[in-house]
């Protein structure tokens, strides 16, 4: 049988990057007032300079360009999700009033291919076992 190695793995990853930051801080020293003031100094005046500001504002603006775009996907996925249920609905409906036993046909039809997929799935999976793929 396959099992997932991944979950596992970034369990114990997790693990070890939660314990590493705590040790971290208890051993890094902490800045002096005079420290803070001087860094704080430094951020001031590296922020005024004028490839600082364009860096900035061009990260600004694509942030909002990505967030546009993914709103604007999102309504989109929304929407085509929509227009595909209103297409099947009414195409049973068309099939309902073409031919009575078709949803029934449709049905027999889905299961069939359900099954097939089933057989596959199992069959590969007993065929890994065999190459001792895990």
């Amino acid at each position: 049988m396959h099992t997932p190695k991944t979950p596992l793995v970034a369990a114990a990853l997790l693990a070890v990057l939660t314990l590493i930051p705590s040790a971290r801080a208890a051993d890094a020293p902490e800045l002096s007032a005079e420290e803070r003031q001087r860094l704080t100094a430094a951020r001031r005046v590296a922020s005024d300079k004028p490839e600082v500001l364009a860096a900035e504002e061009q990260a600004k603006a694509d942030r909002a360009q990505v967030r546009k775009l993914y709103l604007d996907y999102k309504a989109l996925r929304e929407k085509s999700a929509a227009s595909e249920e209103a297409h099947r609905r009414l195409l049973a409906e068309a099939m309902a009033k073409a031919d009575p036993a078709a949803a029934a046909l449709v049905e027999k039809e889905r299961a069939a291919f359900r099954a097939r997929m089933e057989k596959s799935r199992k069959d590969g999976k007993d065929k890994g076992e065999e190459d001792g793929e895990s």
